[in-house]
């Protein structure tokens, strides 16, 4: 049980409580401070706790529970909503017992898009009320998040320094209002802004904290966010965003509330691809899916509130269809009952309806803006029935005008449709269309023949395999500039055939040797390895603490393409310090403490009684600590 411990205050950051109790202890070295508190001899003061069961067991049970700690009093309530579930556990893992590294503080933001302000601040006014309610001066956790310039509840601009002497407030926290120069921080003279000036600043804090009193998780969170874009008419029918829309009505909705200013990264990057914003495993800005909430619904609280959900209508209905041609014995009569739809890249949907009785065939596009208006259809055929009673009537004698009336069409259609017959070579846009609907219908037994279908693809494919006969050196640059429309034509409807033939991009031929950099990443983890436990540091070495002595490039392989860096990671996972292991080389220190402290040293037991973590050793493990004891005790 600790002997003191400071009382806590409203809304007071981790990192000022820890250091008022190390102004309280009279300890001259921080990691003393550090140690007392958590079991750890770090000199820094973090940002997160990490062992923070350690000084809750030293405090009374009935302090305050460990969850109202961790939201009143760290940014966890902040990053909370924005962490998967998946690795919600290890991060508490690395919290509460020093477990791990899961790099919580990533998410806190690097650079410009920080979450954090990079240097203390505080409020002249808030150090006035502190010192006259509480008799101290105390770090407020809303002064230190970097959107805000003022204090949101007086209107004053945040002190990063004294403005009497400069100096900055990064190396010791402040306790007082009066600066080491005598100068008082409540009487600072900077102008106190009207709080209308800063009212946007305001509205993001505000939404801020709505987020934090929140409860959902990040797979809620954008399985809604993903619903309200389809509701708002940002989703294209593919499931894909309509992001040239998106971003612009985005900006524009910052520019007018005065929030563009807030967010430091580029939009476009964030909402690159539907992955970046909506998967959250590429996270660059909390504070630009705050925004992001606000803009789609008003509020975060109202986002949150928000449970409608986003569907599609079925393109072209259920069913069944009717015949449009005029001299069908099923005219006007719904005798289609099957529907090909093909989705184009998200832009819209074309429909393939093939007449069963007579072979008319037509298309129709959808488009999810077209809210159910019936839109025309395109004729792909007319079909064996049309196309007979048209050789007949004009092999019988009957002029153009005559077939037309009787065909229910123009002279210049039939006139078109004769030359067809006299030169049987397909219209080149629809016979793609024409094999995919009459190869699904004749599957379906709802026609008997396919004759009208010509072999579209192996034409083309015949086509550009002579050209790259007769080209033989020619890029695929080259071929897309000499003939545009067929080298991507052939892309979007036979791309894997085209893949074969193709000579190699450009981004193909240089391919990263995998196999080779495993091997040398293996040796340099070796290395690494090595001269981490050369150093023999008072922590427990694991993955990333290995990972700092390697070449930084390793670790960014290992994060983005760890499935092809198999011996490295073995390699990695076996150098990695078990508890076990930690015990045993960290027994010297302990006893080097213990010594120290004039603390007796004559068994196992003392250890365990100075050093907790001793206490979860197993048999075996005790047997070999004994050992090492018993050799360091006899070498004094």
């Amino acid at each position: 049980m600790l002997a003191q411990f400071p009382v806590l205050y409203p809304d007071e950051d981790f990192r000022s409580i820890v250091y008022r109790y190390h102004v309280l202890s009279g300890n001259k070295d921080f990691s003393v401070t550090n140690s007392d508190l958590f079991n750890r001899k770090n000199y820094d003061n973090t940002v997160f706790p990490r062992n923070l069961s350690y000084l809750m067991m030293r405090l009374p049970s009935d302090f305050i529970p460990i969850e109202k700690f961790l939201h009143d009093h760290t940014y966890f309530c902040w990053l909370r909503p924005f962490i998967p579930s998946n690795r919600l556990d290890s991060i508490m893992d690395e919290i509460m017992f020093n477990k791990g590294e899961s790099n919580i503080v990533i998410l806190l933001g690097k650079g410009s898009g920080k979450l954090l302000s990079e240097n203390y601040r505080y409020c002249p006014a808030c150090i006035a009320n502190d010192e006259t309610l509480y008799g101290e001066v105390y770090l407020h956790r809303k002064h230190q998040l970097s959107f805000l310039t003022c204090c949101p509840e007086h209107g004053y601009e945040l002190l990063t320094q004294c403005t009497n002497c400069g100096v900055k407030f990064e190396n010791s926290l402040v306790t007082s209002s009066l600066c080491v120069c005598g100068f008082d921080f409540s009487k600072n003279d900077k102008e106190q802004k009207r709080l209308d000036s800063i009212k946007s600043e305001q509205e993001l804090l505000l939404n801020f904290e709505q987020l934090s009193k929140s409860r959902e998780n990040l797979e809620e969170i954008l399985l809604k966010m993903r619903n309200v874009l389809g509701l708002k008419g940002y989703m294209k029918y593919s499931g894909r965003m309509n992001r040239k829309n998106l971003i612009e009505d985005f900006m524009v909705y910052l520019a007018d509330n005065n929030y563009n200013r807030f967010l430091k990264i580029d939009v476009n990057s964030q909402i690159k691809t539907d992955a970046y914003i909506l998967s959250g495993h590429q996270v660059k800005s909390i504070i630009f899916y705050i925004l992001f909430m606000m803009f789609l619904s008003g509020s975060v609280e109202e986002f949150l509130l928000d449970n409608s959900a986003f569907s599609i209508p079925i393109p072209f209905g259920n069913g069944p269809w009717i015949c449009h041609n005029s001299v069908c014995p099923e005219f006007n009569k719904p005798i289609i009952r099957k529907c090909i739809r093909i989705d184009h890249q998200g832009k819209y949907i074309s429909g393939l309806f093939g007449c069963p009785m007579c072979g008319f065939c037509f298309a129709k596009r959808w488009r999810f803006t077209d809210k159910g208006e019936e839109r025309p259809y395109a004729v792909l055929t007319m079909g064996h029935l049309w196309n007979s009673i048209l050789a007949d009537l004009h092999s019988s004698g009957f002029s153009n005008t005559e077939i037309s009336v009787k065909l229910n069409t123009t002279p210049t259609q039939i006139q078109r449709a004769l030359t067809r017959i006299r030169t049987p070579k397909l219209d080149k846009r629809i016979p793609q269309s024409l094999n995919i609907l009459w190869s699904s219908l004749s599957l379906h037994n709802e026609v008997a023949t396919a004759s009208e279908v010509v072999s579209h693809f192996n034409e083309n494919r015949v086509r550009i395999i002579e050209l790259l006969r007769k080209n033989v050196c020619i890029t695929r640059t080259e071929l897309a500039k000499k003939h545009s429309h067929l080298y991507h034509k052939m892309l979007r409807e036979d791309r894997k055939w085209m893949e074969q033939v193709l000579p190699s991009s450009k981004r193909n031929k240089v391919r990263i040797d995998w196999e080779r950099l495993d091997k040398h990443y293996s040796d340099e983890v070796i290395v690494a390895a090595d001269e981490v436990y050369r150093k023999n540091p008072s922590e427990q070495i694991k993955k990333y603490t290995i990972l700092s002595y390697a070449p930084k490039f390793i670790k960014e392989h290992i994060e983005y393409a760890s499935e092809k860096l198999p011996k490295t990671i073995a390699m990695l996972n076996s150098r990695i310090e078990t508890d076990e292991q930690y015990l045993l080389r960290h027994l010297p220190v302990i006893i080097s403490q213990m010594k120290k402290y004039n603390k007796k040293v004559y068994s196992l037991k003392n250890v365990k009684t100075f050093s907790p973590m001793y206490r979860k050793s197993t048999e075996e493990l005790d047997k070999q600590l004994i050992i090492q004891l018993n050799d360091l005790m006899e070498k004094g």
